[in-house]
């Protein structure tokens, strides 16, 4: 491939290698297609990512069952000037936004209006009269947090009659007239200040989620008066500044104005932090050429693209099967995992820690420190971190300008195409073809090395070893654990080993065809990282929004029985974790990144890991994932609603009063389901790369401090213990247990640093030479344990960027790049909290 082919992006759409039918184009909205014409006249035309963001809206609109001719208008500050910003959104030319008098609100562009009075507000024209009786859904964004006596939008009548609301007054109540006189709600915490509010003629809603259902008596309006923003006709003027501004004329099911709140608050987020520019799978272009083509959804991904776009490379990102919008373009940290896991921080450095620190400053407002609570923020967070470091027009700051990288969903890898040692082209299962001069691997999988000719690869625990390594292998009956330390019978009739085992255990001990200190192929449980909350004006009960498909009670049989014999444990203090896990995150103490309970019996489901890597195809595959989703929803429905007399009281209480947060999770795609991510925690990639040379082992990750490494090329670092979650539940002598845990206590020396050397990223050189492996890297499983954390993921995908920039410029293979003067003044300058890379132990 030449120079300057690699160098020019060729998205094109004829046919794709071997005479492919040429995929068909994607096409917008009508609503979207008039919203550009008329920007278009005023000088300001949509980009692709504005034009893409505004479509998803339109498209979930519809997708709710609404009509457009219902949805009157939508107002967002998302142009560079504020007369602009007035026109209306869904019609534009109608109901465009008006003054009130004199005054010009105070205009922030892809944020807010604010510095509103009584000369100063906006008029859409839409009048009281227009809406018929108990038929309208109101939808405001607020970006003040405190409350005051106001009315932020709205229109009424002489006598006091109309619709519109405050918010949040001085007493922290919601006020609003619902086709009637003033209505203040009872509660004082269901309203959050800054957030998505809407009103519809029985219920006072934030997050798209009732908080307080009125019965008012309808007023029909003497006469039509129209709706306001940033106060009410003739009367209030707003304390509130606002983001969003969206009315409907009809009266939105609890499920539809869930959906469209959802819609409503992630365009203003995309509007106020950041768009991708987005390729549903499927869809044109056939074909396209890259210098630098990263496989998978991931944060190691994000980096990877990242880093060789600011070197001077056409890049692009291919998402694996998973990931279905933007929401789950960042990996992990976007889908749950909030909370950080790290022993020094001083080896938190690098893109993680420019986006918490940008985080800490733009969305939490708090001083920033490089901390566990200072790099905990909420995923939702994260993910707007994300959309910024992918949009080219935010580059304001310092921290995570954006570049201009697309994105391509799929639906996976159908094959890899390669010429001796160099992989030329990636073709996905539904018709693209990437052809690029170096790919990076960077998928939860492992997918790519797998279907990448050639490549050695290894599921699961290799044999122990000597030294650290003797801690690796199956290790049979030395390995379990009693769930809650407690006796507690795995059989369907409690006792009776002839009744048969409960769902999810995987057998009598011994388990078949497993020798000790031999060969595992189990790979730890999965479960999914939730963003719940115990806030009232966030929360949505899991129940409310569980399908509750193939609910089985037995699943939760052994915990029942534990709790019989732990009758006082509890989620209500974050210290007690045998039930879950819960870190507060996001600088709040009541949202929380919700993870596997540490007493055996929790929302890991046993098995899940193995089943997966073990599956015949990826139907089988997305099955067991199918199962996971079922498993973890019954376990809470199950302590929430169940009634089962055994689990205690308080316990039943305290699930009834944790939620999922509303406002995280906001775009899940086709199949997915709202509020709950569509990445399952996979905490082992089913294929690791396994060289014929190089392979770190724990002997290598836990050296005494200040000795010398096998390898002096470090290009990123970790920080963590050997961390294993048990991959079964098993029986032995009548009694439950997990198994698999991983004995003794293995750590990087004192300052638990430990270097990931270059070799380790990238194949043997006589397999690939244009390929570097940024995430499921060569290492043994109890390496991959202590490495296996987002921070160290994305500064080996800092590295693989730079590694395969590099190796372009210097026209040789990746394992072959300068290291000592090329790649490592690279990474020691790059970012504003700039990597770490030791060369000693």
């Amino acid at each position: 491939m030449s120079l300057m082919l690699g160098l020019s992006t060729a998205i094109t759409n004829q046919l794709g290698g071997g005479g492919a039918a040429a995929l068909p184009n994607f096409v917008f909205q009508t609503e979207t297609d008039t919203l550009n014409t008329s920007k278009t006249a005023a000088g300001i035309p949509m980009t692709r990512r504005q034009k893409l963001a505004f479509d998803r809206l339109i498209v979930r609109i519809k997708g709710a069952g609404i009509s457009m001719a219902n949805a009157k208008a939508l107002y967002t500050p998302d142009t560079p000037t504020e007369i602009n910003s007035r026109v209306n959104k869904f019609h534009p030319g109608t109901n465009d936004l008006t003054l009130t008098g004199a005054g010009t609100p105070t205009y922030t562009a892809n944020d807010r209006w604010s510095g509103w009075s009584s000369t100063t507000k906006y008029n859409t024209g839409i009048g009281l009269q227009s809406f018929a009786q108990g038929q309208f859904t109101i939808f405001y964004y607020s970006r003040t947090v405190t409350g005051a006596a106001s009315g932020d939008f709205g229109a009424q009548t002489a006598g006091g009659d109309g619709i519109g609301a405050n918010i949040r007054d001085a007493s922290n109540k919601f006020n609003a007239r619902l086709q009637a006189t003033n209505y203040a709600s009872t509660a004082t915490n269901i309203t959050p200040g800054q957030g998505m509010h809407s009103i519809r003629p029985n219920s006072l809603d934030t997050f798209g989620i009732t908080r307080e259902a009125p019965s008012p008596t309808y007023v029909s309006p003497a006469t039509n008066p129209t709706i306001h923003l940033g106060g009410i006709n003739g009367g209030a003027v707003s304390a509130h500044d606002c983001g969003l501004f969206a009315i409907f004329d009809v009266t939105l099911t609890d499920a539809q104005c869930r959906e469209v709140s959802a819609a409503l608050l992630d365009y203003y987020y995309k509007i106020r932090f950041g768009m991708m520019d987005t390729y549903d799978a499927g869809f044109a272009p056939t074909t396209a050429d890259y210098d630098i083509l990263v496989y998978g959804a991931s944060w190691t991904a994000l980096c990877a693209a990242y880093a060789a776009k600011q070197e001077g490379k056409t890049v692009a990102i291919v998402c694996d099967d998973f990931a279905k919008t933007d929401w789950d373009v960042a990996g992990m940290p976007g889908a749950g995992l909030a909370y950080v896991d790290c022993y020094n921080f001083t080896a938190l450095k690098g893109l993680y820690r420019d986006l918490t620190s940008w985080v800490n400053s733009t969305i939490i407002n708090r001083a920033d420190t490089n901390t566990q609570t200072g790099n905990s923020v909420e995923s939702w967070q994260f993910v707007q971190g994300a959309r910024r470091m992918l949009d080219p027009t935010r580059t304001n700051g310092t921290l995570i300008l954006g570049q201009d990288i697309p994105v391509y969903f799929s639906t996976g890898i159908q094959s890899i195409t390669s010429v001796g040692t160099t992989d030329t082209a990636l073709k996905t299962n539904d018709g693209r073809t990437f052809t690029a001069r170096q790919f990076i691997a960077a998928d939860y999988d492992g997918e790519y090395i797998h279907k990448s000719a050639g490549i050695p690869t290894f599921t699961g625990s290799e044999a122990a070893g000597s030294g650290s390594e003797a801690n690796n292998g199956y290790k049979g009956s030395s390995a379990l654990s009693k769930p809650y330390g407690s006796d507690i019978s795995p059989y369907i009739t409690d006792g009776v080993q002839a009744s048969g085992l409960l769902p999810d255990i995987q057998g009598e001990m011994p388990l078949p065809g497993l020798t000790v200190d031999g060969v595992d192929p189990s790979i730890e449980s999965m479960n999914y990282r939730l963003a719940m909350t115990t806030d009232p004006a966030r929360l949505v009960p899991v129940t409310t929004m569980d399908p509750h498909r193939n609910y089985n009670a037995s699943r939760y049989e052994t915990a029942a029985r534990a709790y019989v014999l732990n009758p006082t444990v509890t989620i209500g203090n974050p210290a007690d974790t045998r039930t879950i896990l819960q870190f507060a995150v996001g600088g709040s103490t009541t949202k929380m990144d919700v993870n596997n309970g540490s007493g055996g019996l929790s929302t890991d489901l046993p098995g899940s890991g193995y089943r997966y890597a073990t599956a015949a195809n990826r139907a089988a595959q997305l099955a067991v994932i199918d199962d996971l989703r079922d498993y973890q929803l019954g376990w809470f429905w199950w302590h929430a609603n169940s009634g089962d007399a055994r689990i205690p009281g308080t316990l039943v209480t305290q699930f009834q009063a944790f939620g999922l947060d509303a406002g995280t999770f906001l775009d899940p795609g086709p199949g997915g389901l709202l509020f709950w991510p569509n990445r399952p925690y996979q905490r082992d990639p089913i294929w690791r790369l396994k060289n014929t040379g190089y392979v770190s082992t724990a002997s290598d990750y836990c050296k005494t401090d200040g000795s010398a490494p096998r390898s002096l090329k470090t290009i990123a670092v970790t920080s963590y213990d050997c961390d294993k979650h048990p991959p079964w539940k098993v029986a032995s002598g009548g009694l439950l247990y997990t198994q698999g845990s991983v004995p003794g206590s293995l750590v990087a020396g004192a300052d638990k640093i430990a270097p990931i050397p270059l070799e380790e990223i990238v194949p043997d050189i006589a397999v690939k030479t244009n390929l570097v492996v940024a995430w499921g890297s060569s290492c043994t499983i109890l390496c991959w344990y202590m490495g296996r954390l987002e921070p160290a993921g994305g500064g080996k995908g800092e590295a693989a960027g730079v590694i395969s920039s590099s190796a372009i410029d210097a026209g040789v293979a990746v394992q072959n790049v300068d290291y000592d003067n090329v790649i490592r003044p690279k990474l020691l300058a790059r970012d504003v909290n700039h990597l770490i890379l030791p060369q000693v132990a």
